[in-house]
């Protein structure tokens, strides 16, 4: 009787061990900000990892350092609401022991117009506006500079550069900043503006109406960060493997107008 009971409780231990959270059950909890992160998790790795036997919780916060210190801090497991460039400035700043796991699918930049439809139509005098924040502002400079619209003076940082270090603009344009969230009604008035594609997205225009699309360096794409103790942990490689599966691609295709590509 002994030896039977010894047994079953072997095999009841073995089962338990196979069903535990470590294994198929594991709950992943992210960190992002409100907004196409959000739901990029919700709607395209939130499925792909379910399918490997994670479920996924999401945190949300209203600014970008929170998600970072909690990550730390091992209140979440990774978050998904940054570019490398802003990720390498705050470990410069904070000195936390947090890194890019995996890339996704970026916010890119457009050109778009209410009047123009080709980029040969632009004419001399144009009103340009673009985001008024420090990076959005040196974005979207670059941005024009790869359109061949003007060039930046060649010493200046490749995203801090600012509207005062335009060397040429032979259009003679008028670059404008305003409030990233005024861009697209800024259209009614001005020639073109520069917008990120998330603010097309939320108001329902189609990105394939930009007249030219920003060429996102490696810097700026968006990554997953987890802590560097746990890159190489079940979970970590899981959303790795999650990124890159055709089931993610296919909702950001479907659902995301195939940002970022």
């Amino acid at each position: 009787m002994k030896m039977k009971a010894f047994s079953l409780l072997m095999i009841l231990g073995l089962f338990l061990t196979a069903c535990s959270p470590s294994d198929s059950k594991e709950t992943i909890t992210f960190g992002t900000t409100a907004g196409i992160y959000a739901k990029v998790i919700d709607q395209a790795l939130k499925p792909a990892l379910e399918k490997q036997g994670y479920s996924v919780e999401v945190k949300t916060y209203v600014d970008l350092i929170e998600p970072n210190q909690d990550l730390a801090d091992g209140e979440i497991d990774a978050n998904l609401s940054q570019q490398k460039i802003s990720l390498t400035q705050f470990n410069e700043q904070f000195n936390l022991p947090i890194t890019a796991l995996t890339e996704v699918p970026s916010v890119g930049l457009g050109l778009y117009s209410n009047s123009l439809t080709s980029m040969d139509d632009i004419p001399n005098g144009a009103w340009i506006t673009i985001p008024n924040d420090d990076l959005g502002t040196a974005r979207a400079l670059r941005f024009l500079e790869q359109q061949g619209l003007l060039s930046l003076d060649a010493e200046a940082s490749a995203y801090g550069v600012t509207e005062k270090q335009i060397d040429s603009n032979p259009k003679d344009l008028t670059i404008q900043p305003v409030l990233t969230s005024q861009l697209i009604a800024s259209m009614a008035s001005g020639d073109l503006a520069v917008i990120p594609d998330n603010f097309i997205m939320a108001n329902e225009m189609e990105l394939t109406e930009a007249l030219a699309h920003e060429e996102i360096s490696e810097e700026l794409q968006y990554i997953v960060a987890v802590r560097e103790e746990d890159q190489d942990k079940d979970f970590a490689q899981a959303i790795k493997k999650a990124a890159a599966s055709e089931s993610f691609k296919q909702v950001i295709e479907e659902k995301f107008q195939s940002f970022g590509k």
